[in-house]
């Protein structure tokens, strides 16, 4: 196996050329989830050309003797997302293209079309910077605002980091799909990066969201938090025109490479936690070896956030997803509702099974009357999921807007929560942490359609607090 040769460049001046390929919405990433969630839909530097090929879809190249330079480390350097497939306005609104029931409009020009009565399909789009709007807007719809108003992670999370809670000194990683390593919202913090199962496909916005809420700047739940990355896909790169199918075994081996970087770092700037905005079940392949690869990451200390943490410990760490109107103020409580159970899970159905995997265990755990298997039943800790303004993945200053961004947005929350709890009390462990979230947590009664389950609105600032 051969391996690159290295560039040593500034991540702000990172100028990758724009290639022609494009990246559709509806690569695959976690789960194969129905798009409209935007959820598996379906995570000193090194530079070889962006358009060549690594040795082999599932390679990963050695760790430099130099890692610890003090400077980025940067295995590859992602090409932009390309937008160019979008660049012929559509005839009429109608035309627009569509990404399920919802409007896809990011970077689209609407400029010439009369909008006024379309505000009610304007409540079901996703947008970004890029997006050309005509003069005339119905009433109430203001990109402009929106796109800034859900920047906020919400629930008082900004009054913490008014405080200085804010992740600083903290380590934190992702693993997903790869991003562009110069954006505004996290270039400043990137320490790593590496790639697993990419095969040179060019940076996607789902990664860049996840990072987003985890750590992004003005977006983040964890704003000054150090981030390390690795770029990966969990299906089979077939090739730059297509893929095949669901395969955990490229996200365990992005989480061993995660393990040895964290091996090499310092104590003190050890990663805490992994977040993996994914899930699988034992018809997934590559089960076994991403379970084996989170319980050597626990062993080393760090807390992997995916969707299989309401089975990876008993009686399981549950959780559900809140929504709300897109200028509903993210800090008010009451604003947040809680998704059907049907919504809930339809959100990770896919042909790997994982939903029917994630069921069964729910009611293995124990029902809402606390009867059979597993008696007692767990608790949920309900986290926001939508809407989020995030990082784009075609320019370093771009953003776009996702009404719903589905598991793929409350698992890096719950991550950037424990990267808060972590800089409160560095000796906090998941388990610590999630009983704190719960016993913080303002009463939210789920109900699935066989039992009601007791619910936790996570509320940040009481959590922080119990913690000192």
């Amino acid at each position: 196996m051969t391996r690159p040769s290295k560039t040593t460049i500034s991540p702000r001046t990172l100028r990758p050329p724009f290639p022609a390929r494009s990246t559709l919405p509806g690569t695959r990433t976690l789960n194969a989830l129905p798009l409209v969630f935007l959820i598996f839909a379906s995570f000193i530097l090194l530079a070889p050309a962006c358009s060549d090929k690594p040795d082999g879809p599932g390679s990963i190249a050695p760790l430099p003797t130099e890692f610890l330079s003090g400077k980025p480390y940067f295995v590859k350097v992602p090409p932009p997302e390309n937008w160019r497939w979008l660049s012929k306005p559509p005839l009429t609104f109608d035309k627009a293209r569509k990404w399920g029931p919802a409007y896809e409009l990011r970077h689209t020009d609407l400029s010439r079309l009369d909008l006024t009565a379309r505000g009610q399909d304007l409540l079901n789009v996703y947008f970004d910077t890029e997006t050309k709007w005509p003069a005339a807007l119905p009433a109430g719809f203001d990109p402009a605002k929106i796109l800034e108003l859900n920047r906020n992670p919400g629930l008082d999370i900004r009054e913490l980091h008014a405080r200085g809670v804010t992740g600083k000194g903290v380590s934190v990683a992702v693993v997903d799909t790869p991003i562009l390593l110069d954006h505004a919202e996290y270039a400043g913090r990137l320490r790593f990066y590496g790639e697993a199962n990419v095969l040179g496909k060019l940076a996607n916005f789902h990664g860049a969201l996840a990072t987003s809420i985890l750590a992004g700047r003005t977006c983040g739940v964890a704003p000054e938090a150090e981030l390390y990355y690795v770029g990966s896909h969990n299906y089979e790169v077939d090739s730059d025109e297509g893929s095949g199918g669901p395969n955990a075994t490229h996200y365990a081996k992005a989480v061993e490479e995660l393990i040895e970087v964290n091996a090499r770092l310092p104590r003190e700037q050890r990663i805490r936690v992994i977040s993996i905005s994914a899930g699988c079940g034992p018809e997934n392949i590559g089960y076994k070896a991403m379970n084996k690869a989170v319980r050597k990451a626990a062993k080393a200390g760090i807390f992997v956030v995916a969707g299989n943490i309401a089975v990876d410990y008993e009686p399981g760490f549950w959780f559900w997803g809140l929504y709300r109107a897109s200028m509903d103020d993210p800090d008010d409580p009451s604003a947040y509702r809680a998704f059907s159970w049907k919504e809930w899970v339809s959100q990770v159905a896919g042909r790997d099974g994982f939903e029917k995997f994630y069921e069964k265990r729910l009611k293995r755990a124990g029902t809402g009357a606390g009867e059979g298997p597993g008696a007692g039943a767990p608790e949920f800790l309900l986290v926001p999921e939508g809407p989020k303004t995030v990082a784009g993945a075609a320019e370093r200053d771009g953003y776009g807007f996702y009404q719903m961004g589905g598991w793929s947005s409350v698992l890096p929350y719950i991550a950037g929560l424990y990267a808060l709890a972590c800089q409160v009390k560095p000796d906090i462990t998941p388990e610590g942490y999630w009983r704190a979230a719960l016993a913080t947590g303002d009463p939210m009664p789920i109900k699935t359609g066989w039992a009601t389950y007791a619910g936790k609105r996570v509320n940040p600032t009481r959590l922080v607090e119990s913690l000192r």
